[in-house]
C-alpha cells in the first residue's frame, strides 16, 4: 500500500495535478473572456470611427488581431477539453485493461488453488493407505512371532509328551493342551 495517501485514499501527486490543472483552465478561461471583452471595445472602437479611413484600416488591423486572440484562446479551452477527454478515455481503456488482466490472474490462482487441492487430497489419501499397509505388515510381522512362537512351544510339549509316553505317565492333559496349540495355528497360517 502506498502510504503517501491520505485518510481518505487521496493521492497527493494526483492532486497537485489536478490543481494545476484547474489553474491552467481557470488562466485561459480569464484570458478568452478578457479577449472577449477586448473585441467587444474594438468593435465600439470601430463604430465611432467609421467616417475616418485611415485610422479604421488600423482599427481594422486591430479587430482582426483580438478577434484572432478570441479564435486562438477559444480553440486552446476546447484543445484543453479535447486533451481532457482523450486521457479520461486513456485512462478508462487501461483500467478496462487492468480489469481483465486482474480477472485472468485470479482464474489463475483459482486454478492453482483447485490444483494444489487435489494434490493434498490425493497425498492424504496415499498417507493413509501406507500407514494402513504399515498397520497390515506390523500386525502381520506380530502374528508370525506369534505363529513361531506357538511352533517353538508346540515343538517342546512335543519332546516332553514322546518321553512321557516312553514312561507310560498319563499324557491326555498333554495331548489336549498340543491340540489346542495346533488350532491356534491353523487359525493364525
Amino acid at each position: 500500500m502506498d502510504d503517501s495517501k491520505g485518510d481518505k485514499g487521496i493521492d497527493p501527486d494526483r492532486l497537485k495535478r489536478f490543481v494545476k490543472h484547474m489553474c491552467i483552465l481557470a488562466k485561459k478561461h480569464r484570458d478568452r473572456e478578457q479577449a472577449r471583452i477586448d473585441l467587444k471595445k474594438q468593435m465600439e472602437r470601430l463604430k465611432r470611427f467609421s467616417s475616418k479611413k485611415k485610422e479604421m484600416d488600423e482599427e481594422l488591423k486591430e479587430l482582426n488581431r483580438k478577434v484572432s486572440l478570441v479564435l486562438e484562446k477559444e480553440a486552446q479551452l476546447v484543445g484543453i477539453k479535447r486533451g481532457e477527454h482523450v486521457a479520461s478515455k486513456q485512462i478508462m481503456g487501461l483500467a478496462v485493461e487492468n480489469k481483465y488482466r486482474i480477472g485472468q490472474i485470479n482464474s489463475s490462482i483459482n486454478e492453482i488453488k483447485s490444483r494444489l487441492q487435489g494434490y493434498i487430497e490425493a497425498r492424504t489419501a496415499r498417507e493413509r493407505k501406507i500407514a494402513a499397509l504399515e498397520n497390515k505388515i506390523k500386525n502381520k510381522t506380530k502374528t508370525k512371532k506369534g505363529v513361531l512362537l506357538l511352533k517353538s512351544k508346540l515343538k517342546k510339549l512335543e519332546g516332553i509328551y514322546n518321553k512321557l509316553k516312553k514312561k507310560g505317565d498319563n499324557v491326555s492333559r498333554l495331548e489336549s493342551r498340543m491340540k489346542g496349540l495346533r488350532l491356534k495355528l491353523d487359525f493364525l497360517s
